[in-house]
């Protein structure tokens, strides 16, 4: 059995493997901030955790909308269509993408001090929101260009690039919070400013690594309007399901901080393990995607079936070895990043949840990338929708405040709502891979 999918697993390896190291640099960078802001003040993480919060609610559309590229790019070359003359289109939509992400995020921020929270807050989460604010352009050009590498299966410079702005984010952070000789101590002004500088340099190196493909299309590229329309109607669909998946997680930490500043900081926490984690398994998913669409364009139902099942299996064994992880050694993953005794109690009764969280996330990341390579992206956005909105965030309100579960309410219903995001998008495979059969 293993010998009849070899091939199958060794090219998702190595198609997922950089796009691995690329997501969890993502993470880690956001993860630097995180231990940063820990070692610096509760408040500075409390700030940064719901400034977060609201920013992730506000650029995540845009971003899912990018992944459009390489899902029609992926199946263009399948049918042996030219590609590269899209480079130009691609990074126009990123760029306008990028714009309206700014206004968006500038105007939200004269609105922070009528949300609610705690009063000494309120000036910390506007100065990082506004500073953050201003990296949307050199992020979405990172992701524009990115997915159009990652169609043609050009996985390494992209994804090695953001391992090595963990390290740059990492000193940044301290240099630019703590202050050092001449540079002053400039707390969370420094995180925003070191996320600035971070993104920014992440668009530029993307666009020097990508000169010569511009240069050698130069004659061939195209303002293709078509294009930039198809993009846009097959992003939007996982954008606006992210957004709301997102907002899912955003608004419990939006609320929990109203509540307490120490809920928001260890919702932080616990979001931040979680993504680690799930960054290999959205890698696996984001190489399923890429080979199903491949496949999906040559009408191979075969090689998309062998592909499927190897990396949905992929994806589940790594997140149950990560949940055990988790179960077993709560202590250590969460003294990562702080050692406040608070934080910690209100935490550990939570662990026991997400470690079924993430297996059940690693399966619905991974089954949600058969559909993206079939272009299948209003059903994604149909299961998360109905699973978060209809099932698992309204049970979870109903366990923090009428059961008085708090934090730990929220998490189950999480829980639950990925269970059935699973068994939606099964459901949906099945039925695709039948009438397949006929099609092909």
């Amino acid at each position: 059995m293993i010998k009849k999918y070899k091939k199958h697993l060794k090219e998702l390896i190595v198609i997922s493997t950089p796009m691995i190291i690329g997501n969890l640099g993502h993470v880690l960078t956001g993860a630097t901030d995180v231990l940063v802001a820990a070692k610096h003040s509760v408040d500075s993480l409390a700030a940064i955790a719901i400034a977060n919060s609201i920013l992730f609610t506000v650029f995540i559309l845009g971003l899912g909308i990018l992944t459009g590229i390489s899902i029609i790019l992926s199946n263009y070359r399948g049918e042996k269509k030219p590609t590269k003359r899209y480079f130009i289109s691609g990074v126009i939509v990123s760029q306008i993408l990028a714009l309206l992400t700014w206004l968006a995020i500038i105007a939200i921020t004269f609105f922070v001090p009528f949300f609610g929270f705690e009063k000494h807050l309120v000036k910390h989460i506007q100065e990082y929101m506004f500073i953050t604010s201003f990296s949307m352009f050199g992020m979405f050009l990172y992701q524009g260009i990115k997915e159009f590498l990652q169609a043609h299966e050009i996985v390494n410079f992209p994804n090695m690039i953001l391992l090595v702005t963990v390290f740059v984010n990492l000193g940044l952070n301290f240099l630019l919070v703590f202050g050092c000789g001449p540079i002053p101590a400039l707390g969370v002004i420094g995180l925003s400013l070191a996320t600035l500088f971070v993104r920014t340099l992440l668009g530029i190196s993307m666009v020097i690594y990508t000169w010569n493909i511009i240069k050698e299309q130069k004659e061939h590229q195209e303002y293709n309007t078509q294009y930039m329309k198809q993009v846009v109607k097959i992003g939007t669909p996982i954008g606006i399901g992210l957004l709301f998946e997102f907002l899912g997680f955003n608004i419990i930490t939006i609320c929990v901080g109203r509540i307490a500043g120490v809920f928001a900081a260890t919702h932080n926490i616990l979001l931040t393990l979680v993504d680690t984690a799930f960054m290999v398994p959205f890698a696996i998913s984001s190489a399923i995607a890429i080979k199903v669409g491949y496949f999906n364009g040559a009408k191979n139902l075969a090689e998309i079936k062998n592909y499927s099942k190897v990396g949905v299996t992929l994806a589940t064994l790594f997140m149950v070895f990560c949940s055990f992880a988790f179960y077993f050694k709560p202590h250590f993953f969460i003294g990562i990043f702080t050692s406040d005794a608070e934080i910690i109690n209100i935490a550990l009764p939570i662990v026991s949840f997400f470690s079924l969280f993430v297996i059940a996330d690693g399966i619905q990341i991974s089954l949600g990338g058969i559909l993206k390579g079939f272009k299948m992206t209003k059903q994604v956005t149909a299961c998360v929708l109905s699973s978060y909105w209809l099932v698992g965030i309204p049970l979870g309100f109903y366990l923090a405040y009428a059961k008085s579960m708090s934090l730990k309410g929220f998490w189950l219903g999480l829980t639950i709502s990925l269970f059935l995001i699973t068994i939606l998008q099964s459901i949906i495979i099945f039925c695709k891979m039948k009438r397949l059969k006929n099609e092909y």
